[in-house]
C-alpha cells in the first residue's frame, strides 16, 4: 500500500513539471520576441555623421580601458596568488 502512494505521488509531479515546462516555454518565446523585436525600432536617419563618428570613438575609447582594467585586475590577482603560494612555501619549510 505504501508503494501505491509514492507512485501516485511522482506520477502527479511528473504531471504538474509537465505544465510548468510549457509555461516556461512560453515565457521564453515572449520574452525571445520581446528582445528581437527591441532594437527594431531605432532611427538613424536623423543622427549625424559626426555624431556617428563621436559615438564610435567613444565606444573604442572604453574597450580599450575596459581591457586595460582586465589587465590590471589579472595582473593583480596573478600577484597575490604568487605571493600566497610562496607564502605557503615559507611556512611549509619552516614547520615541516
Amino acid at each position: 500500500m505504501g508503494t501505491l502512494g509514492c507512485v501516485n505521488d511522482m506520477l502527479q509531479r511528473d504531471k504538474e513539471n509537465r505544465e510548468l515546462r510549457k509555461l516556461n516555454r512560453q515565457r521564453m518565446k515572449e520574452h525571445h520576441k520581446y528582445l528581437a523585436n527591441k532594437g527594431g525600432n531605432t532611427d538613424l536617419s536623423n543622427v549625424s555623421i559626426e555624431k556617428m563618428e563621436e559615438i564610435r570613438k567613444n565606444s573604442i575609447e572604453k574597450e580599450q580601458s575596459d581591457r586595460i582594467y582586465l589587465f590590471k585586475a589579472y595582473i593583480i590577482l596573478t600577484i597575490c596568488f604568487l605571493g600566497l603560494f610562496l607564502l605557503g612555501l615559507l611556512c611549509c619549510k619552516l614547520f615541516f
